[in-house]
């Protein structure tokens, strides 16, 4: 990812990409409880996959659910927007639980409580 990469070439003593499966996506490299997962959308929340609702266990992605997330949302690619722009960007700190799982059993995704959404994350970016 392309702000892991930045961070990794500007500060390398401080900051890693995610080299393992139970890596966040940004790496604080100090101390990993300030590592960043990071969640890009086109529509107006943020999504994690279906392991994002469920605890830890050796059938999900092995990382930690709970942490920092950096959410940013951008307009949709088209024909007619060739050059998208970011329309939000926010941080916080995010518990597993505040991730709700889609119900159907053949569902893929997850989606952020509302109350998490509006209120642990904070906006550093929007228009």
């Amino acid at each position: 990812m392309l702000i892991a990469a930045l961070l990794a070439i500007s500060h390398p003593a401080e900051w890693k990409a995610e080299q393992d499966k139970s890596d966040k996506d940004v790496v604080y490299i100090p101390d990993d409880s300030y590592s960043i997962e990071i969640k890009t959308s086109s529509q107006n929340k943020i999504f994690g996959n279906r392991s994002y609702g469920q605890k830890n266990s050796i059938h999900n992605s092995g990382k930690q659910k709970y942490g920092y997330y950096l959410a940013i949302n951008f307009e949709k690619y088209e024909v007619s927007n060739p050059t998208p722009s970011i329309k939000r960007i926010k941080f916080g700190w995010l518990d597993h639980n505040d991730w709700k799982a889609q119900v159907a059993a053949t569902g893929q995704n997850s989606t952020l409580d509302n109350d998490a959404w509006n209120h642990k994350l904070k906006l550093l970016y929007g228009r």
